[in-house]
């Protein structure tokens, strides 16, 4: 080895070492923000109560985790705090005032006073008329929640595991693939 590589090698050794903890710091100082439940950043403690229990009907327990046990409301929290514009999140918590407010004018009770029955078939009431069509440029908020709560839930580990068998590298084309019972969506590398 020559002394100019060696110097090179020793300078990537002191860089690495240099940086390394600064950059294990700033992970996991995200990993905390993320999955700490009780520093809410956008939500105050009733919005986050009232996502929860939307997206736990929306998703609730089965054999796999329901939407809050895999802290989907945490994560959109964070992505209103951190990824969406000022604007956005305003207009997405007045989307879900709004929602408490028609529960409570159709129902005579906020969401989160309903009991659990009363909870699923307000939601199932919205859930048909809101789904299923095409809108312009004003998007319904539950139609929004609602993607946003699958595609969070899809997101992460448990969710992908638990509902779907994960191909990594796509084997040959089949145009017509008869599913039984109990079989799981299968997807590539692209959902």
């Amino acid at each position: 080895m020559k002394r100019r590589e060696a110097v090179e090698k020793l300078s990537w050794i002191l860089k690495s070492a240099l940086f390394a903890p600064a950059i294990a710091t700033v992970l996991n100082g995200c990993q905390k923000e993320v999955f700490n439940g009780r520093n809410l950043l956008v939500f105050d403690a009733e919005q986050n109560d009232l996502v929860k229990a939307i997206a736990d009907i929306i998703i609730p327990q089965t054999t796999s985790p329901s939407a809050s046990e895999l802290k989907v409301d945490s994560f959109m929290d964070l992505l209103l705090k951190d990824v969406f514009e000022d604007e956005v999140t305003r207009q997405f918590l007045a989307g879900l005032a709004q929602f408490d407010t028609e529960c409570l004018s159709t129902t005579g009770n906020n969401f989160l006073k309903l009991n659990e029955s009363e909870q699923y078939s307000y939601l199932e009431k919205i859930d048909r008329e809101t789904m299923g069509k095409s809108y312009g440029d004003r998007i319904p908020f539950y139609y929004t929640f609602k993607s946003l709560v699958i595609t969070i839930y899809f997101s992460t580990e448990q969710g992908i595991k638990q509902n779907l068998n994960y191909t990594p590298i796509p084997g040959p084309y089949k145009g017509s693939i008869e599913l039984k019972e109990g079989d799981r969506i299968r997807i590539g590398n692209r959902m």
